[in-house]
């Protein structure tokens, strides 16, 4: 292997680097400056949630 390929392999090797950090980098970003999600324990808007989430249909299937 000549000298010139070995460099590509090294500045591959960087650019990938560079670019995994930034990735992480941003996810951090990201959930710090996030709001908290809301965590509700009260049972009536957890009904009124699971309500909301339910599918307009329903399918009926025989036995």
């Amino acid at each position: 292997m000549s000298g010139y390929e070995d460099t590509d392999f090294k500045m591959f090797g960087m650019v990938l680097g560079a670019l995994v950090f930034f990735t992480f980098f941003i996810i951090a970003m990201a959930n710090i400056f996030s709001p908290p999600g809301m965590t509700s324990t009260d049972p009536l808007v957890a009904a009124q949630t699971q309500e909301r989430l339910m599918p307009v249909g329903q399918s009926r299937v025989s036995p």
